[in-house]
């Protein structure tokens, strides 16, 4: 399997014929979209608010039921919510525009909470943690609670919790919607760093102009229909 675009890489997300309608919607939010993406590859999702995008993202997790289409990841076809928990439990990386950080846990905790359902013991769970907060510059906000913490830092801890099961895929939904510009900057060098290390597969939506020129490729959707008809980067490593 490989995917449409520059290049020969082998799909990790290949999504067929994606339709999905809201009662209050005249124009379906997806509307028969295909979508691939070559392993490794970073794509930032763009578009008009209400296009679509971020529905595309959820459809892509398994965290909306489609009305049509199917969605593989890494070859896996998952055709019930049970699968689907289980990907996101070991494939799928998920990060938000809101950190939902839980305020009563420290940064360590909240990134531990996700190893919790996998068979990983205490002490290689900290482990985990301080390497992932060391990935993401953070090692000083082990023990520290997100009232303490900055929005980059809080945005730095979510994509280290996202991380925190080692998926191969990471998903965000406009991750610097709520960071200032330098933020931001510092956000998606980070992402596309540890693209680099870990040789993660990376889908963006974003209106952030600067975030989508740091991307491959660009995927644009208008409703609820997408088009790669936008400049195409070749991945550089």
């Amino acid at each position: 399997m490989t995917r449409a675009g520059s290049g020969n890489l082998p799909a990790a997300v290949d999504a067929r014929g994606l339709v999905k309608r809201f009662p209050a919607q005249q124009t379906p939010a997806l509307d028969h979209l295909d979508f691939c993406v070559g392993s490794g590859e970073m794509v930032a999702i763009v578009g008009p608010s209400g296009s679509g995008k971020s529905t595309l993202l959820y459809a892509l997790s398994g965290l909306i039921a489609l009305d049509a289409g199917t969605v593989s990841v890494n070859g896996q076809t998952p055709d019930r919510p049970a699968a689907w928990t289980l990907l996101r439990r070991t494939a799928i990386g998920l990060v938000f525009q809101e950190d939902w950080l839980i305020p009563t846990l420290t940064a360590g905790q909240n990134i531990e909470l996700p190893m919790l359902g996998a068979a990983i013991d205490k002490s290689a769970r900290v482990r985990r943690v301080r390497s992932l907060l060391a990935d993401v510059n953070g090692s000083e906000l082990f023990d520290r609670r997100p009232a303490s913490l900055s929005g980059g830092e809080r945005q730095r801890v979510a994509v280290a919790r996202g991380l925190a099961n080692m998926p191969r895929i990471l998903l965000a939904d406009e991750p610097t919607g709520e960071l200032d510009t330098a933020n931001s900057r510092a956000i998606i060098d980070l992402l596309k760093r540890l693209r680099a290390k870990k040789g993660l597969t990376v889908i963006i939506v974003t209106h952030d102009l600067q975030v989508a020129e740091a991307c491959d490729r660009q995927f644009l959707v208008v409703d609820g229909r997408g088009t790669d008809q936008v400049i195409v980067k070749e991945h550089a490593g």
